[in-house]
């Protein structure tokens, strides 16, 4: 079993868990190598798709539609810090200090050394789901450097045509190569995430003396954490996507219109699992060098590969799980970590569940996706070092045969402090018959902290958010029938809030079980505008709470007057705003009728 990382979490120091009688077993926090989670994503033409991990030894296969193909053996025991499918649709991996050109079937073609000394170490400052990554073309390999500021640009036969220096020391994330177009001369793109930025070169100069043509700022919208620039695409029309890794967001700009930003993708800025959402997306492509084939994204934080057609709608999500061995265990169940995540509390791991019996297996805990030295046992307790970080277990299990799984990791666990946002302890649940005419209430689930200032609410049926939704309770109509419905529950709280959490699903039957009929909306609480109220924040509008679960709706106004295009639970505080009351209007609809409540104003002075 390869992978530099995989033998620092399974080899040497590992404690080994016997299985007796090989019985099988049962079921801004700072974040670096997600073992176990695909942090690249490269499409071929004919729309497979390759996934690579930071444990290294195998690539998924996924089918254009998603669907397990197989698994490609990698050549070298190093993460895989990119992907790239050439024009003829051998894939090219990118290890940090060295590429290989393979084969669909893992044959090594050609491979050769890109970084001086022939390594490049796996921590926080070289983490390869941050820094790091390639683009080849019919004629060149062009590697962003995980250990150096540099973009190296090679033959095909590893020969180096030129290296490109970046301003200043920060590591790229991506490179990305567009044609020339409607007066845009051709480009090559790096993105470097510690700068914020994204270098724009003409390929024309690449072998003399190439300094940036353009340097994209990526824009810090309000109420978004600073910018990281990551994964890049670009196409032949001049178009380019950004993606924002601490945002969540993938950001479009049209090259040949002076890099005019025209949309945003992922539902930004704060993590969610839902469909089309994103938690940590660390790497993105496209296909035969456009965006009408949409979108492949390695959903990192969720475990899992997104496709979205080219308008950004999911076409199909799949759980990435790291291929292990021929014959190894196969997980059918991620491991998981309880107890209280507070200093001093025990935290236990539990295994999770396996497809066969287990010879053995190992154990690794994680602080920030790396490994925590000499935790290997079952049990950890947490310190003051894994405070406002986040933990995770590694699993890795082992067949009578001597073939192991790729080291399996547990969800994400927050360790919160004194500024932390708030985590979930107990998920949301629905209760109530879910049938039609009847109303169905989601819990808010139990969190960190003594006192969430707030929840955001959604209701969802089977995956896709239902607008105007944001209330604890929800009428089941008729739509439902024969769909499963989630609520999705976020705390707030004065540092922000915290990665949506997700309900359980409940399956709506054929039948009508509900009363048949609700009484009018009734505002019992008023809406309240939560939220400093100065010049370019974002309010929120808390809607109160309702009785008969109605469908909400949301006018802002400005001394009683609608403001227009500010229909949402959220308004951005402009100059004109100053001095002037701001006030937000709240309509419950459901069959039977509507009501209307207004929250208090606020007064804008800066």
């Amino acid at each position: 079993m390869g992978g530099a990382l995989r033998r620092a979490l399974t080899g040497g120091f590992a404690t080994t868990l016997v299985v007796g009688g090989l019985v099988a077993l049962r079921a801004e926090p700072a974040v670096a190598v997600s073992t176990g989670r695909p942090i690249a994503v490269a499409a071929a033409d004919d729309g497979t798709s390759y996934v690579g991990y930071a444990a290294g030894d195998r690539l998924l296969r996924l089918s254009a539609t998603g669907e397990y193909a197989g698994s490609v053996p990698l050549d070298q025991d190093e993460p895989v810090t990119g992907l790239d499918v050439g024009p003829d649709g051998n894939v090219w991996v990118d290890y940090g200090a060295s590429v290989s050109e393979l084969s669909t079937d893992g044959t090594v073609l050609t491979h050769f050394a890109v970084q001086a000394g022939g390594s490049c170490p796996v921590d926080r400052a070289h983490d390869p789901a941050r820094y790091g990554g390639l683009e080849v073309t019919g004629d060149a390999v062009y590697v962003a450097g995980r250990c150096v500021a540099t973009v190296g640009i090679y033959r095909h036969d590893g020969q180096l045509l030129a290296s490109v220096d970046l301003p200043g020391t920060a590591y790229p994330r991506d490179v990305a190569l567009a044609p020339a177009v409607k007066g845009l001369p051709a480009r090559m793109y790096v993105s470097v995430p510690d700068a914020g930025k994204v270098y724009a070169y003409n390929t024309a100069s690449l072998r003399s003396e190439p300094q940036p043509a353009r340097t994209l700022v990526i824009k810090r919208f309000s109420g978004y954490r600073k910018p990281a620039p990551g994964p890049l695409a670009a196409d032949e029309k001049g178009q380019l996507a950004v993606v924002d890794v601490a945002n969540n967001a993938v950001h479009f700009y049209n090259g040949p219109e002076d890099y005019w930003y025209y949309r945003t993708l992922g539902h930004p800025p704060d993590a969610a699992s839902d469909r089309g959402y994103l938690d940590r997306a660390t790497a993105f492509d496209n296909a035969d060098g456009s965006f009408r084939d949409g979108f492949w994204v390695a959903d990192t934080g969720n475990g899992r590969i997104q496709h979205w057609d080219h308008l950004g709608t999911t076409d199909w999500m799949a759980d990435a799980q790291a291929p292990g061995d021929p014959g190894a265990p196969v997980n059918a169940g991620l491991p998981r970590i309880t107890g209280r995540p507070y200093a001093g509390r025990v935290l236990s791991c539990d295994p999770g569940a396996w497809d066969a019996a287990l010879a053995s297996y190992d154990v690794a805990w994680l602080r920030g996706g790396l490994p925590i030295p000499g935790a290997h046992d079952l049990d950890h307790t947490v310190t003051s070092a894994d405070v406002s970080t986040e933990l995770a277990c590694t699993v890795t299990a082992h067949a009578a045969s001597g073939a192991s799984s790729a080291p399996t990791s547990s969800e994400a666990f927050p360790i919160p402090g004194a500024h932390s946002p708030p985590y979930v302890l107990e998920r949301p649940a629905i209760s109530g018959a879910a049938r039609s005419g009847s109303v169905l209430r989601c819990s808010n689930g139990t969190w960190t902290g003594r006192h969430p200032t707030s929840y955001l609410r959604g209701w969802l049926r089977d995956g896709q958010l239902l607008p105007g939704t944001n209330a604890p309770e929800y009428l089941v109509t008729d739509n439902d029938r024969y769909h499963d419905l989630t609520c999705r529950v976020a705390a707030v709280n004065r540092n922000g809030a915290g990665k949506v959490a997700l309900s359980d699903p409940v399956a709506v039957d054929d039948g009508s079980g509900g009363t048949g009929h609700v009484g009018r909306p009734e505002n019992v609480a008023r809406p309240r505008i939560v939220g400093k109220a100065t010049v370019g924040t974002v309010l929120f509008c808390d809607p109160g709470r309702w009785r008969n679960a109605p469908v909400l709706g949301y006018v802002w106004r400005r001394d009683g007057a609608a403001l227009g295009g500010s229909e949402k639970d959220q308004y951005e505080v402009l100059g004109d705003d100053r001095g002037h009351r701001l006030t937000c209007l709240v309509t419950g609809t459901n069959p039977s009728g509507s009501d209307q409540a207004s929250s208090a104003a606020v007064v804008p002075r800066h």
